[in-house]
């Protein structure tokens, strides 16, 4: 058999580990999988599973890796602003690409998401996207003189985990509404801030006063 048939059988032989793993992870907690469950739902022997993987944890970890990898390829910071300015449509578009991505990718986000065995994958989200942000925000931040370090430091933590939350929300409410409304409500509340998209205006006297203590 050459080479290319054998790593192609291989990429076959691991997309299923996967799709079947995550199956099993959407069915039952995660501490209650073993190896042998999962090679019985992907139909291969227990010897093929560890050619491709050490153990559970290993395929765990590297399905997460590879599916935060798919979601974090296209996040690209700076091409939201112009200038030190916000460009609306780029960043409008963005936030539909990524419910469009959490659609696709729904199994799996739901796997990770509610399976109350697996307790580490929001926080790994979380710095996959925060990696990236604060990689080329805060080139983008000192070149403007945009902001104060501390803000910088922040900000990212406060939007990453309200976007997170937002998407279980969203999976738990079987997506009732539309990625495009979704992706205009991120973008109010990321260009106006959450008590203005609430219909709070902000007392401009209050908020003078504040700046001068």
């Amino acid at each position: 058999m050459n080479t290319l048939s054998t790593d192609l059988r291989a990429i076959k032989t691991r997309a299923a580990i996967q799709s079947h793993f995550i199956d099993l992870l959407l069915e039952k907690n995660f501490n209650e999988i073993t190896v042998k469950d999962i090679a019985r739902a992907a139909n291969i022997g227990r010897g093929t599973f560890y050619l491709h993987y050490t153990d559970k944890f290993d395929l765990l970890g590297k399905l997460m890796d590879e599916g935060l990898k798919s979601a974090t390829d296209n996040f690209q910071p700076k091409a939201y602003f112009k200038e030190g300015k916000v460009l609306p449509e780029r960043l409008v578009g963005y936030a539909l690409k990524m419910f469009d991505h959490f659609q696709e990718h729904e199994r799996f986000y739901r796997a990770m998401l509610f399976n109350e065995g697996i307790s580490s994958f929001r926080y790994r989200m979380q710095q996959s996207y925060l990696k990236k942000f604060r990689h080329e925000i805060q080139e983008l931040s000192q070149a403007n003189r945009m902001s104060d370090p501390i803000t910088m430091e922040i900000l990212p933590i406060f939007i990453s985990s309200g976007m997170i939350g937002l998407v279980g929300w969203w999976f738990k409410n079987n997506m009732r509404i539309s990625k495009e409304y979704m992706a205009r409500k991120v973008f109010q509340v990321m260009t106006k801030g959450p008590l203005q998209v609430l219909g709070f205006a902000i007392d401009e006297e209050g908020e003078d006063e504040l700046r001068k203590k």
